[in-house]
């Protein structure tokens, strides 16, 4: 009565479906963020009045960059004004870095995803600051003496500075989503060429060598019966 025991040092052979299906939707995933990125480098670079937000973006950036912007500004309120005005952009840069920075001490491969919104959410601070002189961008509720980076710009008197620190947060988000883009379909086409392969459980040795002397013990008994 001999049994076999599986050989934990050889690869796994997957199944078709197994092997592809993640790579297609990881690659249909990186594909929308890079449509995405293509709305938001126009869109958040220079405010045209009168032109309407491209779908995916407006809808996006609606319900999900201007929610976590007003939380910043409740979260922060309690520390003072000037606080209060940047805990808004604030926040909506810092969940999506704090959201990759987890990831990627996990060693995640959702790592790249969060980078990507925080760089997304960087170029779109970029436009609010660049605004500040003029103050043409809709604000909620309408009042243009609640523009945060008019307030902040204005009582560090750097007004004058605002397109260049836009260019500044508009280009470094831009390269930083962009890169996490290149990551994230790096790793994504290296798990593909380079599946998992099976690894020994720490102890998994000595309890297989023990586990083959029980059964030769068991053998020796049994075979002259």
């Amino acid at each position: 009565m001999k049994y076999s025991t599986p050989d934990f040092g050889t690869r796994p052979q997957l199944h078709p479906v197994e092997q592809y299906v993640p790579l297609a939707f990881k690659l249909l995933v990186y594909g929308i963020l890079l449509l995405f990125l293509y709305e938001a480098a126009d869109a958040f670079y220079e405010y045209k009045p009168g032109q309407s937000w491209p779908f995916l973006l407006g809808t996006f950036r609606m319900f999900t960059f201007l929610p976590i912007h007003e939380a910043g500004h409740l979260m922060f309120r309690i520390f003072g004004t000037t606080v209060m005005f940047l805990g808004g952009s604030f926040l909506q840069i810092m969940l999506p870095l704090l959201w990759f920075i987890v990831a990627f001490k996990q060693r995640s491969h959702v790592a790249p995803f969060g980078l990507f919104w925080a760089g997304e959410n960087m170029m779109d601070v970029s436009l609010y600051m660049r605004d500040a002189p003029v103050r043409l961008l809709p604000l909620l509720g309408g009042d243009k003496a609640g523009h945060d980076w008019h307030n902040i710009f204005s009582r560090w008197d750097i007004l004058d500075s605002s397109g260049t620190i836009a260019d500044i947060f508009y280009f470094g988000g831009l390269i930083t989503a962009v890169g996490a883009i290149a990551a994230g379909l790096y790793l994504a086409f290296a798990v593909f060429f380079s599946p998992p392969s099976f690894t020994p459980v720490p102890g998994a040795e000595s309890s297989k060598s023990g586990c083959t002397k029980i059964e030769n013990l068991l053998d020796d008994k049994l075979e002259p019966k």
